[in-house]
């Protein structure tokens, strides 16, 4: 009986685990505007991919740069552009979101340290389902064209 229970859960736990392939989830483009005086607020974008079919969310982010990374968004609301934090972003199955000016993007908060061009911040973003996806951005004046 033991055996045939143990043959169960086996069975039945293989398909969760094929929830969290981080080969699925797929995150580029990554760059960050200048922080030209620490303590004062930056921001990052990236372009993030789902090959899989099941949907996933970014949950957060980190860096050992700046104690304190969010997900925010720029929304209209009316006639007036507003930015806010959100608690996650979804990313469809067999689909793709844009982390950039105007939409979803990451702020930096508290860094000790300013970030010019040409400098580079760590960061970990954080998925319900692909799990920790590390990436190192640019510091770039103007987007990457």
């Amino acid at each position: 009986m033991k055996k045939i229970l143990m043959l169960i859960f086996a069975l039945t736990a293989m398909p969760l685990c094929s929830f969290a392939q981080s080969d699925d989830v797929v995150v580029s483009d990554g760059w960050a505007r200048p922080i030209l005086i620490a303590g004062r607020p930056g921001s990052a974008y990236f372009h993030i991919e789902n090959h899989g079919s099941m949907a996933d969310k970014l949950l957060g982010v980190s860096s050992s740069l700046a104690p304190r990374l969010e997900l925010h968004e720029h929304t209209m609301k009316d006639g007036i552009m507003k930015m806010g934090q959100v608690m996650s972003i979804d990313v469809p199955g067999n689909g793709s979101v844009d982390l950039k000016p105007g939409g979803y993007h990451i702020m930096i908060f508290d860094s000790t340290k300013q970030f010019a061009p040409g400098d580079e911040i760590d960061i970990t973003l954080k998925f319900e389902k692909a799990g920790e996806i590390k990436k190192t951005v640019k510091v770039l004046a103007q987007p990457p064209k």
